[in-house]
C-alpha cells in the first residue's frame, strides 16, 4: 500500500511505527498574534505601574503611608482604551485622586491614540491618502482601524492648524529671486 502524501512514514529501531519527518509548527497567523497579546499585555503592565508612580508623586505619599508631606487621597481607578504602536490596550486602569487634579503624562486626556500614530495618521490625509486606506494601514499596522469619530477629530484638527497657519502675522513686503535676474524682486502679500 502507497504511503500518504500528507503523513510521511519513519521507521524506527522498534519497529515500524507511522512519525512526522517534520516536527508541528504551530500556524504563523496564530503565533504572531499570540506574540502580539503578549506585548499588549506586557506594555499595559508597564503604563499601570508608571501611572501609579505619577500618582504617587502627585498626592507624596505611598500606599496607605500617611506622612505630614501628603497633598491629597487615592479614589480608586477608572477604565480606557488607548491604542499603541503595539496594538489596542483594553481596560487600562487609571488611578484618580480624590480632588481631580491628577492627569497623567503617559497619553493625552480624552485622546484614545498614542500622539505619533495620530499624528502618522494625520500624515496619510495629508499625502492625500484615502479614508479607507488610512483604515486599512492602521489594521495592519495597529490591529484596530480608527473609527469614524476620530477620523473626524483628525480632519477638524488639521482644519484648525490650516487655520492658524492662514491667520499667521505675515510681513509686509516678501523679497524672492527672479529667475535669470541678479536682483531681487519685492512683492506685497495679498491683503484679504
Amino acid at each position: 500500500m502507497p504511503a500518504s502524501k500528507h503523513k510521511p512514514i519513519t521507521s524506527s529501531p522498534e519497529g515500524s511505527t507511522p512519525q512526522s519527518s517534520t516536527p508541528i509548527a504551530p500556524d504563523q497567523e496564530e503565533f504572531r498574534k499570540s506574540l502580539r497579546r503578549l506585548a499588549v499585555s506586557a506594555v499595559q503592565v508597564l503604563i499601570e505601574q508608571v501611572m501609579r508612580e505619577e500618582l504617587e508623586q502627585c498626592i507624596g505619599a505611598s500606599w496607605g503611608e500617611c506622612t505630614p508631606e501628603r497633598r491629597g487621597y487615592r479614589n480608586g481607578t477608572y477604565t480606557r482604551d488607548l491604542v499603541t504602536s503595539t496594538g489596542r490596550i483594553e481596560d487600562i486602569h487609571v488611578p484618580r485622586d480624590r480632588e481631580g487634579q491628577f492627569h497623567t503624562q503617559v497619553f493625552e486626556r480624552y485622546s484614545r491614540y498614542e500622539p505619533h500614530i495620530a499624528q502618522g495618521l494625520t500624515e496619510m490625509f495629508v499625502a492625500g491618502t484615502s479614508t479607507h486606506k488610512v483604515g486599512e494601514v492602521a489594521q495592519t499596522l495597529l490591529g484596530v482601524a480608527p473609527s469614524a469619530s476620530t477620523i473626524s477629530r483628525l480632519n477638524q484638527t488639521l482644519t484648525q492648524q490650516f487655520e492658524a497657519w492662514r491667520e499667521r502675522p505675515r510681513p509686509r513686503a516678501l523679497a524672492y529671486p527672479v529667475p535669470g535676474r541678479h536682483s531681487f524682486q519685492h512683492s506685497s502679500w495679498r491683503q484679504d
